[in-house]
């Protein structure tokens, strides 16, 4: 499950400056990092109003050019704002005007040093596949039965007259491409492209609502996804090119929901890999994952704690109503109890307090009272895992800070083992992250720093485990 630090792509209107056009008549490029993902600053003068104008961009999250609203330029410093995400950037310039000293408001603060630099950055992203490819390739398009979903794909399939076992790619939490394009790095794509020259056909498809895949979003649950899937298992069935024996499925995070969900459904997929995938109760995980995201946050133990007691209440709210006007009810009066009797520093750093406060605590109910949150904080993988008998093979990374490796593949041991399946293999691989990158801490704030994308012991398991079947 992948939690992620956003700014929002919506373009904004408008700009001013309160100094001279002249000094911007060429870009300027500030540069700087929030949590090790990138944030730039681009500052120029637009020659037809000469005024000056800026966007953000943040490259490794693939938003570029998201307009400022509300640019204020002094002699000693920028405020550069974003009305519609609520926040923006506030700087002063260093006494060689090199740098941008300041703090990026967005709910809670963050400090947030912007450097001028005469170009941006190229990441590097050497496992990106690059033509020409030794294998056929097919943009597809696809529909569910009744024609009120339409799903956009791509399939890669080794250039061979015998049919193929075949995969479908099942991406995690979050509108995600085909290619689970995430900080520049496409690992579903890296995942197809080894797969196909090593004999293995791969349908990866986008999610709803992103690139060629319609389809309602707001109210889907992972059941919905589910479902999805075995639209792409038809398509699959009726490709000339495929074994219709060996379709399987490959899980990331969610995905790994997704897969045994979709198993339990039908019984042409002939196998589930799991990568990070949870074997553990979604009440379990969604606690566990909040708890570590305000250790990286920097909260000390104690507002932890006042903060662990907060989701508490919120998960058990969720859990108590189905009725959407009593929980709503139920939870404003909970919620005004727990800000009462918190500390306004606390109230601060969360964004609990302060002009955009209430915006903040709507945001953060509709993320728990969502139909796709309801269903997962109350998902127990022994409806799953606990009745599935294909083979299965669970892959976690053992530095991984959103599912844990030791508690998940201990879920699957134990409910695979209970199903009585006899055909499945669990491995914790040492130094890989959640997306199985190469790792020094596992922290979500290196994943746009690495430039691996997937590691390629991964690559090679997962080749020779469906080859073995």
């Amino acid at each position: 499950m992948n939690i992620k630090l956003f700014i929002s792509t919506s373009l904004l209107i408008a700009s001013f400056s309160q100094l001279s056009a002249q000094d911007f008549s060429k870009e300027t490029i500030w540069q700087g990092k929030l949590n090790n993902i990138r944030l730039v600053l681009k500052i120029s003068n637009d020659s037809i109003t000469n005024q000056n104008t800026a966007v953000f961009d943040s490259p490794d999250q693939g938003a570029m050019g998201l307009q400022v609203s509300d640019l204020t330029i002094t002699k000693d410093s920028v405020i550069a704002l974003s009305a519609q995400i609520g926040g923006g950037f506030f700087g002063a310039f260093n006494a060689d005007r090199t740098e941008l000293v300041g703090e990026w408001k967005q709910g809670g603060t963050m400090p947030l040093v912007l450097k001028r630099v005469e170009k941006e950055i190229e990441v590097k992203r050497p496992q990106t596949p690059k033509a020409p490819f030794p294998y056929q390739e097919e943009k597809v398009i696809y529909h569910n039965h009744d024609k009120s979903i339409q799903y956009g794909a791509t399939l890669t399939f080794p250039d061979t007259n015998q049919s193929t076992a075949a995969v479908i790619l099942i991406s995690g939490s979050g509108q995600q491409d085909r290619d689970e394009t995430l900080f520049g790095h496409k690992p579903f794509w890296v995942i197809a492209d080894y797969l196909s020259r090593n004999g293995i056909a791969v349908l990866r498809v986008d999610d709803r609502g992103v690139g060629e895949t319609t389809g309602e979003v707001m109210s889907a649950t992972s059941m919905d996804f589910a479902d999805d899937v075995l639209v792409g298992i038809e398509y699959l069935k009726a490709h000339k090119g495929i074994n219709i024996k060996k379709i399987g499925l490959i899980g990331h995070s969610e995905g790994g929901v997704i897969a045994p969900l979709a198993a339990m459904k039908s019984e042409d997929i002939a196998f589930i890999i799991s990568l990070a995938g949870v074997g553990v109760k979604g009440m379990e995980l969604m606690q566990k994952q909040i708890h570590q995201g305000n250790v990286q946050l920097g909260l000390n133990a104690e507002e932890i704690n006042k903060v662990d007691t907060l989701v508490r209440m919120i998960i058990d709210l969720s859990d108590r109503y189905t009725d959407k006007k009593q929980l709503q009810a139920a939870f404003a009066k909970s919620m005004q109890e727990w800000l009462d009797n918190q500390p306004e520093p606390l109230l601060v750093k969360l964004g609990y307090k302060g002009p955009n406060a209430d915006k903040n605590i709507d945001q953060m109910a509709g993320r728990f009272f969502m139909p796709w949150m309801r269903f997962f904080l109350k998902y127990d993988p022994s409806t799953t895992l606990g009745k599935i008998k294909i083979p299965v093979l669970a892959l976690n990374g053992e530095k991984d800070t959103q599912v844990s490796a030791k508690e998940n593949l201990a879920g699957f041991n134990k409910l695979l083992t209970k199903a009585g399946n006899k055909n499945f293999k669990t491995m914790a691989l040492p130094n890989l992250n959640h997306f199985f990158q190469h790792a020094e801490t596992g922290d979500m704030s290196e994943y746009a720093t690495i430039e691996e994308t997937i590691s390629p012991e991964v690559l090679s398991i997962m080749e020779n485990w469906i080859k073995d079947l």
